[in-house]
């Protein structure tokens, strides 16, 4: 089946523009919001070209990867993802409407805090099939608090808890609805899995 996304090279040229152009008009860099430091580590993507994925932080760049990473094998059921959005995001805080952007809420029903938490992440076209998959550990600053909550947004703000995607991506690019599987883990806790149950049209404007 034909893939009617971006190829990742094009992909990888307009990330290589842009921060080529970031660094030209910019003397120093910026700092995320969540503290993180924007750290690579080598991936697979789904097409077999290579590409990165990274410790969460707002300057990171993130790329496809080819397989799920995480290695957890607790049974321990304390995490839970209770909601996964896509659309019809609202801001905790203020109660007004947000950028349409991948939205977690995670909840501990344990007794001890979460830690060294990691999303994997899956996007897929509903109309050509095509998928795409995203990895990223967030910061050490990132606990989920024992019988707590806590939100990870996914959408390059670099706000606190809000962590950097892939702007050409397909969830970006595809004018097709797109359905998103969540796969979220902590330390001590057995990984929680959650689809999203909104598909529309996510093509970014």
């Amino acid at each position: 089946m034909t893939t009617k996304r971006i190829p990742l090279s094009r992909q990888l040229a307009a990330v290589a523009l842009v921060a080529g152009i970031g660094l030209a008009g910019c003397s120093s860099s910026s700092s995320p919001g969540n503290g993180a430091s924007a750290t690579s580590a080598t991936s697979s993507p789904g097409n077999g070209a290579s590409a990165t994925s990274a410790t969460a932080g707002a300057t990171s760049q993130v790329l496809p990867v080819k397989a799920n990473p995480i290695k957890n094998t607790s049974t321990v059921k304390a995490l839970e993802i209770s909601s996964v959005l896509v659309e019809n995001n609202v801001d905790p805080k203020t109660k007004k409407t947000t950028d349409d952007h991948l939205e977690v809420a995670l909840r501990n029903t344990g007794t001890t805090d979460l830690t060294n938490v990691e999303v994997f992440y899956t996007f897929t076209d509903t109309k050509t099939n095509d998928t795409e998959s995203y990895y990223l550990k967030l910061p050490s600053t990132f606990i989920i608090p024992a019988s707590g909550t806590r939100i990870a947004h996914f959408d390059n703000t670099g706000a606190t808890d809000h962590f950097p995607v892939n702007k050409y991506s397909l969830y970006a690019t595809s004018k097709n609805p797109q359905k998103v599987a969540v796969i979220v883990s902590a330390d001590g806790a057995k990984p929680s899995r959650r689809r999203a149950t909104t598909v529309r049209n996510l093509a970014m404007s």
